[in-house]
This record gives structure tokens, sequence and C-alpha cells, in this order.
């Protein structure tokens, strides 16, 4: 699974930056940068990063399905959720998921969000 940042013409005069994480693969726009919540250090290593962004993204090019358990560690806290595959819908590259359901209380992971995992470019 891999990403890239996607910037479009970007000039001092632009009041907003039009920037997007893209599928790898077929480069299509999927979510805005200023979506973005945080990086969830904990998953944090060599080979990739976790991010979260936060629900009402104005996500586009994706589809989702089969919907499943898994937990997320954040500051200290593992959150056990159920999470929907997220796929680019150009090429169907996996590129993360949507937050349907939270177990546990977190002070910021909650239902609606989008996980996106990065992966560094080898």
């Amino acid at each position: 699974m891999s990403v890239y940042f996607f910037f479009d013409k970007i000039t001092m005069t632009k009041p907003t930056l039009n920037v997007w994480f893209c599928c790898f693969f077929c480069k299509s726009k999927y979510a805005p940068f200023n979506c973005l919540i945080k990086e969830l250090s904990a998953h944090r290593n060599e080979e990739k990063c976790w991010l979260l962004f936060r629900l009402n993204s104005g996500l586009q090019n994706v589809t989702f399905f089969d919907e499943g358990p898994s937990c997320i560690r954040d500051e200290g806290q593992t959150t056990l959720i159920d999470i929907t595959r997220m796929e680019c819908s150009n090429c169907g590259e996996h590129l993360g998921g949507k937050i349907v359901h939270v177990h546990d209380k977190h002070p910021i992971i909650c239902e609606g969000q989008y996980v996106v995992q990065l992966t560094k470019k080898t």
C-alpha cells in the first residue's frame, strides 16, 4: 500500500493550499491534506506510518467494504474498533479504512474517521 502527496499549482496568492493524498499507483486524489488530524505515532516504524483523518473529510475516488475488528494504539491507550477496508476506486489499491464503531472511549478516535497507512517508497 503506497500513497503520496499531490501538490496542485502552489502560489503565495492563493488563500488555501490545495494539497491531496493520492494513490501511488494511479495518482487519483482521495484525501485533502487539511482534513488530517494526526499521525498515530504508536504505529510508526521504518517502513510505514498511520494517519488519522477527521470524519466528513471529503474523500473521493474510494470504495469501502468488508467490515472487521481491529485496534488502534494512540498515546498509550489501545482502542478496539470495527473498520471497513478502503480502496482506490480506480485501481483497487488498499489505502486504509473507515472507523465504523469504537468499542472503548477515546478522547480523539471516534466513529466516522479514516485511517490511512503511508508506506515508504522503495
